[in-house]
């Protein structure tokens, strides 16, 4: 991936299964923020599926000792994410912002691009 006149790279994507626990460790994805075990963040719903998380020092919720990525239950039904379904992660590194699109927000996402395809095709 081409880095930025800064040396970075500018969005670092990955793709992990929600695990048991409402958890998730993308090592590449959530290294490019730098955020280590203990790190506070604030996670928000901010479109049907779709969250946003991000470094927060008065943060509700904090980064795993064993550096997995927690998604509350509260936060989970709210966003639709399940156990066992994979999400797709979007980390900017120079926001210092992580997007966790989960299923429902992807489905969405295709049958609109989907539409598109379909709609080029028949012209």
């Amino acid at each position: 991936m081409p880095s930025t006149t800064a040396g970075r790279v500018p969005v670092v994507y990955g793709s992990v299964l929600l695990n048991p626990a409402g958890r998730f460790a993308e090592r590449a994805v959530l290294s490019s923020l730098g955020w280590a075990p203990g790190t506070p963040i604030d996670i928000r719903l901010v479109l049907p599926g779709v969250l946003v998380v991000v470094e927060a020092g008065g943060g509700e919720y904090a980064i795993a000792r064993n550096g997995q990525l927690p998604i509350p239950s509260p936060v989970r039904r709210r966003a639709a994410l399940r156990i066992g379904h994979r999400v797709l992660l979007a980390a900017y590194p120079h926001e210092n912002r992580l997007i966790v699109v989960g299923q429902i927000a992807l489905d969405t996402l295709l049958t609109d691009v989907r539409s598109l395809i379909d709609g080029g095709e028949q012209q």
